[in-house]
């Protein structure tokens, strides 16, 4: 649902005709940073500490991959990874030591609809209390726009709710230093619905019409599309 929203036409040539788009070498980037954040919460639940800088860059020795990069830009994108991780454990230590879950998968349950999701990671003791959970997000960059990324995070932050939990904020934090609110009050999340059901219905519909504009100039299909901006 994510990729149909962003681009419903590259959705349809990638999801159902099978279109393969070509390999960048960053494929993977963002995954690999989200891994390195996992072990890194997991190793401050397990030992009550942060890691250190040499356990930093052990972890990246051992679970930093790229598998379409070269040798150069597995070297650039592996001092990016260290840069970005160490600075979100140093500014944020103690996030570390709130996390309640991470890669916690949820599932929105609408008329005709469910979707699947999983949130990058879930802290707990939001606004002091106890059982007050916050759903975090992370990006290597939104390039200051998250307006894409706050209907994730609202999907999440409503299955939580369905499912008995106290939700009481949702942040998308880009890792390159900045954290954004993202509205989960009921307004919101019944926004988020509409949205989500509006799309449904496309979807079923086969509704792939095209809508190119900046998205283009990274779009993986661009060269067999022909509403794209030139």
């Amino acid at each position: 649902m994510a990729s149909f929203l962003d681009y419903g036409l590259a959705c349809r040539l990638c999801s159902l005709v099978g279109f393969q788009a070509r390999l960048a070498p960053e494929l993977g980037y963002g995954k690999a940073v989200h891994h390195l954040l996992r072990r890194v919460a997991e190793h401050t639940q397990n030992t009550g500490v942060t890691p250190t800088k040499d356990e930093l860059d052990k972890m990246l020795d051992n679970h930093f991959f790229l598998p379409a990069a070269n040798k150069v830009g597995h070297r650039m994108m592996k001092d990016a990874a260290r840069r970005l991780v160490g600075n979100y454990v140093k500014d944020h230590e103690e996030d570390l030591h709130r996390v309640r879950k991470t890669e916690r998968p949820f599932q929105l349950h609408l008329d005709g609809v469910t979707v699947s999701g999983r949130a990058d990671v879930i802290l707990d003791k939001e606004d002091g209390v106890p059982t007050g959970l916050a759903m975090v997000d992370y990006k290597t960059s939104t390039d200051g726009d998250i307006a894409p990324y706050e209907l994730q995070l609202q999907v999440y932050a409503d299955a939580g709710k369905r499912e008995g939990l106290d939700v009481r904020a949702a942040y998308l934090h880009d890792l390159n230093g900045t954290r954004d609110a993202i509205a989960v009050d009921a307004s919101s999340i019944e926004s988020a619905e509409g949205i989500v059901d509006a799309a449904a219905a496309r979807m079923r519909n086969r509704d792939f019409e095209p809508s190119p504009g900046a998205r283009c100039r990274t779009c993986g299909v661009r060269t067999i599309c022909n509403a794209r901006v030139r």
